[in-house]
């Protein structure tokens, strides 16, 4: 890999984890419980909530497998990345948003392994109409899927293009 795609994926990881670290220490020492704090309305507000579940509170409250199975997926996410990368299977400008999807993934897994749930605050929604509390790991893979998603797009799309162009019967 190089030194500049493992920089980026480094770059990622680190403000993902950072960003989510010291934002879960702020709302628990800022928030109070269920109560609701508005930033724009009420279409997005702060409000301490804490999942014990994994995705959307699936599985919630069945113990010890919500933090094996997010740790057996971040584990094989790993690898699957750092293979891919070194084997220049993604483009470098991919490395970035992977260290964003790693970086919230284990920002989670690391606030679940204190306590066995994890610490959400940001809420969205209209009236009754709410999207789940989520937190700013959730953030961080979000993006870092669409970001991936993006590249992997335009990247896709300019190999296509250039393997036409190699095919055409008038290039030499």
């Amino acid at each position: 890999m190089e030194r500049k795609t493992f920089l980026l994926l480094a770059l990622g990881f680190i403000v993902a984890i950072a960003a989510d670290t010291l934002s879960k220490v702020w709302a628990e020492s800022a928030l109070t419980m269920g109560q609701s704090i508005p930033i724009f309305g009420n279409v997005f507000q702060l409000t301490l909530g804490y999942n014990t579940g994994v995705a959307f509170g699936m599985l919630a409250n069945v113990g010890i497998l919500t933090t094996i199975l997010p740790g057996i997926v971040i584990v094989g996410l790993s690898v699957w990345f750092f293979k891919a990368l070194r084997a220049r299977e993604l483009p470098q400008a991919s490395a970035l948003a992977l260290g964003f999807i790693l970086g919230g993934a284990l920002g989670n897994f690391l606030d679940r392994l204190a306590d066995g749930r994890v610490t959400d605050f940001l809420d969205v929604g209209i009236g009754a109409a709410r999207w789940p509390t989520f937190n700013v790991a959730d953030s961080f893979v979000f993006v870092g899927v669409l970001a991936l998603l993006f590249v992997s797009f335009f990247a896709t799309s300019s190999q296509q293009v250039g393997a036409q162009e190699n095919t055409s019967p008038f290039i030499q």
